[in-house]
């Protein structure tokens, strides 16, 4: 690497120069070839060295900006210092080019190069581009190259920040804040997961990195904002698989005034347009209608709504309250089913029993509602019946994509919750919800009747982008160290 870097600076040559210039970006010049061909004129380009055809005294180079790719030509009695391309430059080094477009005999848009400048020497040696990258372990661990070779990855990512964009830009104009909350915590909450734990040595406490912003958000309700949302990162300390990162990102939305009904049809509304303008950027169709994994998903339609324990029955035969935790241990054990049987409780075992045997089921967009109370700690009674919550979860393509409720003001009915929860943790679950007493406090001051949900980003954009794993939709993924 030293060897390469001394040729170039023995020509007295900066290989990572600070300034450079560019005129145009390179999908500007393509797309006003012919007028730049009639008018002769010479302009400045920058990008990165794809491919070199050496044909002695003509050199053929395809270059590639953020915006695309052109075909530079280099010839021995025009371009100023031919020479040197020939002795410094290789594939995958950045390079700033001047000329005037051109169109030689095979009719492939071109520049003809006058002159030429080293931007920044690449030292690793980059493969050929029609050869791309093999290695699919090498293109995990090296996601940049992923986006270097492979136009339809970095047209995900594209999408991926697209798609969040739109979303604040819905919210907004629905009248909704954006709004920070802490990632560090002294008391984390608002989800049933593991946490990562840390520690702030100046205070001499521990911390934990969040599973989810929804306790601080409800402080917010109780402080007087009435519509806020926030997108960021939250952190599990899980396993990873096809749907799962311990670092991911949520969209929670918390709406004061507004019950759990209310919001189901937010809900609708909302990833309908988004879907829309999703397909009117992308396809240039005003549309509802996406491919996810061979499944047409129509948006524009009702949401289907399933009781969970019905689909619970209609799967097990097995009825939540009349049978029993043995019932269910039995049932799961035939399925090879998993579970931790030190902390099962009957609402953990058919909750996993229903995401690994039914969840998969449900295609088209669905909300499941009315979850037994034990699993839903922060979710407000369904006065019908009290066993059960005024919660729903939202499912596309197979996936859990939104978790929400009628949030629970009540300060006394919660602070019984978070014993409960607390007892599971004695027990060794790991994932029950700790006491706070902090968020006890705020609700003793008061919360309006509010409804709020969490929208996983990644899945969603899976969904949008007919991704096949979060791997695929996650710039930066978790992998195994070498």
């Amino acid at each position: 690497m030293e060897e390469i870097l001394e040729n170039v600076k023995k020509l007295n040559i900066d290989p990572y120069p600070e300034k450079c210039r560019r005129d145009i970006p390179i999908k500007e010049a393509i797309e006003n070839f012919n007028k730049f061909l009639k008018n002769k004129k010479s302009f400045w380009l920058v990008g990165r060295i794809m491919a070199i055809r050496d044909h002695g005294n003509i050199i053929f180079v395809d270059i590639k900006d953020e915006t695309g790719k052109i075909q530079a030509i280099f010839k021995k009695d025009f371009t100023s210092n031919f020479q040197i391309f020939k002795d410094i430059f290789n594939i995958g080094d950045f390079i700033n080019i001047f000329g005037q477009l051109f169109l030689p005999k095979t009719k492939e848009k071109s520049i003809l190069v006058k002159k030429f400048t080293l931007l920044s020497k690449a030292l690793k040696n980059f493969p050929k581009e029609y050869y791309k990258v093999k290695d699919e372990e090498l293109l995990v661990r090296c996601p940049y190259l992923k986006t270097i070779f492979y136009d339809e990855y970095k047209e995900i990512f594209d999408k991926r920040f697209l798609i969040i964009r739109f979303l604040r830009e819905l919210l907004w104009s629905k009248g909704f804040i954006e709004v920070e909350t802490p990632i560090l915590q002294t008391h984390y909450g608002g989800a049933l997961a593991k946490p990562f734990k840390t520690y702030l040595e100046a205070l001499n406490i521990p911390l934990y990195l969040r599973i989810a912003p929804e306790l601080y958000l409800k402080k917010m309700i109780v402080g007087g904002y009435e519509k806020i949302f926030e997108i960021g990162k939250n952190f599990r300390n899980e396993g990873i698989d096809r749907e799962h990162n311990p670092e991911f990102t949520m969209m929670e939305l918390y709406y004061a005034y507004c019950d759990r009904e209310g919001l189901m049809k937010f809900v609708e509304k909302l990833l309908y347009e988004l879907v829309v303008k999703f397909n009117k950027f992308f396809k240039k169709k005003k549309i509802s209608l996406i491919e996810f994994q061979g499944n047409k998903i129509d948006f524009k339609k009702r949401w289907q709504r399933i009781k969970y324990l019905d689909i619970i029955k209609k799967y097990t035969k097995l009825d939540y309250f009349q049978n029993s935790l043995e019932d269910f241990i039995r049932f799961a054990k035939n399925n090879n089913i998993e579970f931790n049987p030190k902390v099962m409780t009957k609402g953990k075992i058919v909750d996993e029993i229903f995401k690994k045997l039914i969840r998969p089921k449900l295609i088209q967009p669905t909300f499941l509602i009315d979850h037994p109370l034990e699993i839903s700690p922060l979710a407000k009674r369904n006065p019908q019946d009290p066993r059960l919550t005024l919660r729903f979860q939202g499912y596309i393509g197979g996936l859990e994509v939104i978790n929400a409720f009628a949030e629970l003001n009540d300060p006394i009915d919660q602070r019984e919750r978070f014993i409960k929860e607390s007892e599971q943790i004695q027990k060794g679950d790991e994932e029950a919800h700790p006491y706070d007493e902090t968020f006890i406090e705020a609700l003793e001051y008061g919360m309006p009747p509010t409804a709020g949900l969490g929208i996983g980003i990644d899945r969603l954009v899976m969904i949008l982008t007919n991704s096949k794993s979060l791997k695929d939709v996650i710039y930066f993924p978790f992998v195994k160290e070498k």
